[in-house]
């Protein structure tokens, strides 16, 4: 998940833009998360 950072809004990897205020993701940390097809999903 990538997490705003004006909002603090949880986005899903791979989001340019928050889903929730629309700001740019670009500069936001990539916190991880888990993928469907990951190992230990």
């Amino acid at each position: 998940m990538i997490t705003c950072n004006v909002c603090g809004h949880l986005n899903p990897i791979g989001a340019l833009i928050c889903e929730n205020c629309g700001s740019d993701l670009s500069d936001s940390p990539d916190l991880g998360g888990f993928d469907e097809d990951d190992e230990y999903y």
